[in-house]
C-alpha cells in the first residue's frame, strides 16, 4: 500500500548504516537505511519513479563511458519501464499530462495514482503561475528536467501496490530450474585466486558463525549496493592499499577508487510550516482522524482508489542554478573556478593521484553543465497533502568514503565507516541556502498559497541572513542523505580512480563484475531506482553479449 511508504519500515526489512560524525553537519550521526531483503532498496524506498537529466548520463560517458550517454540509455529506460493511467476521466479529472512514447512494455511498473491531494494544484500553480516555472507536460522522462511535472509512483497499476524489482523481475521467473535464491544469508568475501574470481564466501545471517563456499562456473557479479559492495571488494583484498594493509588483508588488486567518489543527496528535511487555514482533505488528517482514515481505508480497499495510493506525492520541481539565482555565473568562479576544490575532499584522497584525477575530471564536467544552466541542481518535492516540503541537492560537489575497519563481514554488526562529508564543498553550502529561500519564498510569498495562510515554524522568522540560515542548515534541519548511496565502485578509466571499465569489469581482476548503485561514477538528478533497472538492463545485454539494444522477447 502507496501511504506505508510514508513510515518507518519493519526493521527487519533495514540495515540502520550509521555514518560517521559529519563535520559539515553539527557532528551529528545520521543513520542510512538499506534494503536488506529481496529487491533491496526497491522494497522499502519512498516509491519515486523518475529519470535522471540528459546531461546526468552523458557525464557518464564523457568521463569516458563509450555507450552509457542518454541516447544508450533511453533504450533501456523504455525496456525497462511500463507506465500505468487511470481511465481518461480520471486523467482529465486530475490534470495529469504524460508521454507514452518514453515508456516501454518493461517489468518495471511506474503509476500516476488514480487520486492527488486537493492542493498539490496550489503548489504547481505557485511554482508556475506565481514564480514563473515550466510545467513539463511530459513528465520530465525526455531527458530535460527543468520544471514543474507529475511525478509517477513504483506501483501496479491495477492493485495499487508496491512494484519492487523483486516483483518486477524474480517473481516472474522464481521457477526457473538454472535459478536459485538464498535468503537470510550475506556475502562476506569474493574468493580470488591467481587474479580470478573464483566464487564468494557465504555467511548465515541468523548465525554468522555458518559458512559456506559458493564457486562460480563463469564469474561472480556483485550486487550488494554503494555501502556494501565496497565492504565486499576491501575485505577481498581490492581497494586502496593503505586501507587493506592497516587491517592486514592480503592486496589482490591496489585500486584506490574502491570506497571513494561517495555520493548522495543531500535533504533539507526539518525545515517546518503551519497552515492556519488548511483544506480539511490533507495528510494530518489522515493520521489524525480515524473516521477519514478508516473511510480511505474502506475506498482503498474497495476500488484502489483514495488516499491510500499516494505515497510521498506525485508533483515535484527541479531547478537549476540559474533558476535559484540571477548571480549564477558569478558564483560558479567564486565558489568553484577560483578555489582549489580538493582541499574540501577527504583526507582519503592525499597522495592518490587517480583520485585526484578523477575529481578533477567529474569538476570540470559538472562546472560546465552548471555554466549552460542545463544541470538540474535541486528537487522541491511536496505531497499537497501537508505542510513539510523536502528540498533535494541533486548534484553535489563534495565527495564521501565508505571504507572497512575491520574484517567482519557481517553488514549489520560491522558495517563500514560511512563519511558522506556532506557539505564540505562552499558551493554545497550556497545551493542549500539558495534553495531554502526560494522554499521560503513559495510558501510565503506566492498568491496561490495565500488562502492557506502559511506560517513558517521552523527556523523561523528570526533566522534570515544568508549565514544564518546555514548554521541552521548544518545545525538542525539538514540530513547528509535521501538514501540514494552510489559512486563506491566508480565505472571510470582506471587512472581517474575507477574500479570497473565500461563493461562493468573490476580492473585487474578476472571474472568479475559489479551491477549496481556503487558504479554510477556521478549521482543523477533523480531517486536511483529507474536509473538502476535501466543499467541493469544494459549489464544484462552486456553479459549476453548482445551489445545493447535489443527489446524483451
Amino acid at each position: 500500500m502507496p501511504y506505508y511508504a510514508n513510515w518507518n519500515q519493519n526493521a527487519s526489512l533495514l540495515f540502520a548504516t550509521p555514518s560517521v560524525p559529519q563535520r559539515g553537519l553539527g557532528n551529528r550521526v545520521f543513520n542510512l537505511p538499506l534494503g536488506a531483503t529481496v529487491g533491496g532498496g526497491t522494497t522499502v524506498n519512498g516509491m519515486a519513479y523518475v529519470r535522471g537529466a540528459s546531461v546526468d548520463y552523458d557525464t557518464w560517458e564523457d568521463i569516458g563511458n563509450r555507450n552509457w550517454g542518454w541516447k544508450e540509455m533511453f533504450k533501456y529506460f523504455k525496456k525497462s519501464s511500463t507506465l500505468n493511467v487511470p481511465s481518461p476521466d480520471i486523467v482529465e479529472q486530475l490534470r495529469y499530462t504524460f508521454d507514452r512514447s518514453s515508456y516501454g512494455h518493461g517489468p518495471a511498473q511506474g503509476t500516476l495514482p488514480p487520486w492527488t491531494w486537493p492542493d498539490v494544484y496550489r503548489i504547481n500553480d505557485a511554482w508556475t503561475e506565481d514564480l514563473g516555472f515550466l510545467f513539463r507536460n511530459d513528465g520530465g522522462m525526455n531527458g530535460d528536467l527543468l520544471g514543474v511535472s507529475w511525478k509517477p509512483i513504483s506501483t501496479d497499476g491495477k492493485n495499487q501496490t508496491r512494484c519492487s524489482a523483486r516483483r518486477a523481475y524474480y517473481d516472474p521467473v522464481q521457477h526457473r530450474p538454472n535459478l536459485h535464491l538464498l535468503v537470510n544469508s550475506y556475502v562476506g568475501r569474493v574468493q580470488i585466486r591467481k587474479s580470478t574470481a573464483k566464487g564468494v564466501e557465504v555467511y548465515s545471517r541468523s548465525d554468522p558463525s555458518k559458512k559456506f563456499t559458493i564457486l562460480a562456473d563463469n564469474e561472480v557479479i556483485l550486487a550488494r549496493g554503494g555501502i556494501h559492495t565496497p565492504q565486499i571488494l576491501q575485505l577481498s583484498g581490492i581497494g586502496p592499499r593503505d586501507v587493506l594493509e592497516r587491517l592486514n588483508i592480503p592486496v589482490v588488486e591496489d585500486l584506490s577508487g574502491v570506497g571513494a567518489n561517495f555520493q548522495d543527496h543531500p535533504t533539507v528535511r526539518g525545515a517546518s510550516f503551519r497552515f492556519n487555514n488548511p483544506n480539511p482533505i490533507n495528510f494530518a488528517a489522515l493520521v489524525n482522524n480515524a473516521s477519514f482514515f478508516n473511510a480511505s481505508w474502506a475506498q482503498y480497499m474497495a476500488n484502489r482508489t483514495g488516499p491510500l495510493t499516494v505515497s510521498g506525492g506525485n508533483s515535484h520541481l527541479i531547478a537549476s542554478l540559474h533558476n535559484l539565482t540571477t548571480s549564477a555565473p558569478t558564483l560558479i568562479t567564486s565558489l568553484i573556478t577560483a578555489l582549489n576544490s580538493t582541499t574540501y575532499l577527504p583526507t582519503h584522497y592525499l597522495n592518490k593521484p587517480t583520485l585526484l584525477a578523477g575529481y578533477a575530471a567529474q569538476l570540470s564536467l559538472l562546472t560546465r553543465a552548471l555554466r549552460a544552466g542545463t544541470n538540474p541542481l535541486t528537487e522541491f518535492g511536496w505531497s499537497g497533502g501537508s505542510p513539510g516540503m523536502a528540498v533535494v541537492l541533486q548534484k553535489p560537489l563534495s565527495r564521501g568514503t565508505v571504507l572497512i575497519n575491520s574484517t567482519d563481514p557481517h553488514p549489520g554488526l560491522s558495517p563500514p565507516l560511512v563519511d558522506f562529508n556532506a557539505l564540505a564543498h562552499p558551493f554545497d553550502a550556497r545551493v542549500a541556502v539558495l534553495a531554502f529561500k526560494l522554499l521560503r519564498r513559495v510558501m510565503l510569498t506566492a498568491p496561490a498559497m495565500r488562502p492557506l495562510q502559511v506560517e513558517e515554524l521552523v527556523p523561523g522568522a528570526a533566522v534570515q541572513s544568508d549565514e544564518e540560515i546555514e548554521n541552521v542548515l548544518r545545525g538542525s534541519l539538514m540530513s547528509p542523505h535521501n538514501a540514494h548511496p552510489c559512486g563506491t565502485a566508480g565505472m571510470m578509466p582506471r587512472e581517474l580512480g575507477g574500479v570497473v571499465d565500461e563493461r562493468l569489469r573490476v580492473y585487474g581482476v578476472k571474472g568479475l563484475r559489479v551491477v549496481d548503485a556503487s558504479v554510477l561514477p556521478v549521482i543523477v538528478a533523480a531517486n536511483l531506482q529507474v536509473t538502476m533497472c535501466a543499467v541493469a538492463e544494459k549489464a544484462a545485454d552486456i553479459i549476453r553479449g548482445e551489445g545493447g539494444g535489443r527489446g524483451r522477447d
